[in-house]
Order: C-alpha cells, then structure tokens, then sequence
C-alpha cells in the first residue's frame, strides 16, 4: 500500500458496471461515510472476487486521489486498489424477504445521507442490522429490524418520531387504555383512543409502539420484536409516510423496496 492509499472497512451500496470491465460503486465506508468510487478491471476479476458484492463487508485499499470519469458531468471519484474480504452475509442473499430490508436500508443510505460525513453510528446500525438479518428467517423480526433502522436512521437525521407518550395528553403507553394509539404524521407522534385521533390518522398497536420504543433506546441485536408481523407492516407504512413527510428530496420518489416487503407481508 503506498502513502496515497488507505485501507478502509466498507460495505457496497450499489454497483453498477462501467465500460464493460469497470464497476462504479457506492460505499458506505467506516470513517469517511459514504463515497463514490471507480474500481477499475474489478468485473470476474479473481483479484477482487465478491468483494464488490452487495451486503458484503471488505476491507478495500482506496487511492485518496480522486479520479475524474466524465467531462460533461465533472464527476469525480476515488479508485479502489485492491480488497479483503471480511465478512459475507450469505443467506440474505437467499430468501426474498430478507433481501427485500438490506435493499431498503442500501436505498435509504443512498438517498438520505450526504457524501463524505462521517457517520460511524450508522456504519455500525448497517453492520448490526445485516447480522441480525443474516440470522433471521422470521418475517416479523424481519419487519421489526427495518423499522428500527428507520427509526434510528430518523434519530440521526434529526426528525424522529415521537413513540413515548401522547401527544395530546402525555400519557405513557402504560397508562392509556385499550391496545391501540393513532400515529398522526404532520405532528410526529400518536395520540391515544381519548384524545379524539383525525379520521386520517394511522392505527397502531401498543405492542408495535412498545417495540419501537426498545428499538431506539437499545442495539439493534439486543431488542427482541414482540409485535406481530402485521403490527410490523402497519409501522412500516407509517414510518414510510414519516420519512417522506420530514425528509427532504424524498417526496419526489417512492422508497421503492418497501414495496416488495409489504408484498410479502
């Protein structure tokens, strides 16, 4: 490795193939946050192997020299010397549900965070959501591990939701009475049976709220889902509309594989 290079531990976000032999990728890396790079003669190359491949941790040797790809666009990038794989997470490649969460974590990082910030916290949430789903065949931890990553992903952006108390009156999810709140995305929160919820407002269970509050407040292979998968689904749809609400650029396009998770839902 030369003194212009630097060996750094990253996950690819997208890849996508580059004058036939080439792959531009986005890399979600440890301390320099998400990068564009060029990794020259890296297609069926034994040289790089999977280590391009999407929900794949390597360690890549990247030239700190930025490389510029096109003359219209001024776009420039970092090239990839070479890699180490350190971790495969081979069976979410093989079930379809599984697949479906890691794409719409890859899509949200694309989407949402900006080039070069460094962002530990979420290069460790990414790491910790793809072992919990490497280990998980079942739907609602399936579910239960994507809506945490919205929700952490939302803390770290600065528009998380509400899950603790009423909006309206304050009262815990212990004190109020019945098994449903009403989540309501224009104030960011839920409100319970008592405080006269808009027809609009979206229906939860309290179980659901519950998981997401351990979600926020623990490790993400610390928290054990106990809302069904169908509680799941119904936070997925409001943290959906949440996002699109508070985050700015993503009212323009649906998160579009949140789609083949409600399918199999």
């Amino acid at each position: 490795m030369n003194a212009i290079s630097q060996r750094e531990l990253c996950f690819v976000l997208k890849a996508i193939t580059y004058r036939e032999r080439d792959q531009i990728v986005v890399l979600l890396t440890e301390t320099r946050g998400k990068v564009h790079a060029i990794a020259r003669n890296s297609i069926q190359s034994r040289r790089f192997g999977g280590c391009l491949n999407l929900f794949t941790a390597s360690e890549l040797e990247l030239d700190s020299r930025s490389i510029k790809i096109s003359e219209e666009t001024d776009e420039k990038l970092v090239g990839v010397q070479s890699a180490l794989l350190r971790q495969s997470f081979e069976e979410i490649p093989k079930n379809f549900e599984r697949m479906a969460a890691a794409s719409s974590m890859n899509e949200l990082l694309l989407r949402t965070i900006p080039n070069h910030r460094n962002a530990p916290e979420l290069f460790k949430l990414y790491s910790n959501c793809l072992i919990t789903l490497n280990e998980s065949e079942s739907m609602q931890t399936i579910l239960g591990v994507t809506n945490a990553f919205v929700l952490k992903l939302t803390q770290w952006l600065g528009v998380q939701p509400s899950v603790t108390r009423c909006l309206s009156c304050e009262k815990t999810l212990a004190e109020v009475m019945g098994e449903r709140v009403y989540a309501q995305v224009a104030r960011a929160g839920w409100l319970c049976g008592d405080c006269n919820p808009e027809s609009r407002a979206i229906s939860l269970s309290k179980n659901v709220i519950f998981d997401a509050y351990q979600a926020i407040l623990n490790p993400i292979r610390k928290v054990t889902f106990g809302a069904a998968r169908e509680d799941h689904l119904e936070l997925l749809n409001y943290l959906e509309q949440h996002l699109l609400y508070y985050v700015a650029g993503l009212e323009r396009k649906p998160i579009s594989s949140f789609h083949y998770l409600k399918l199999e839902a």
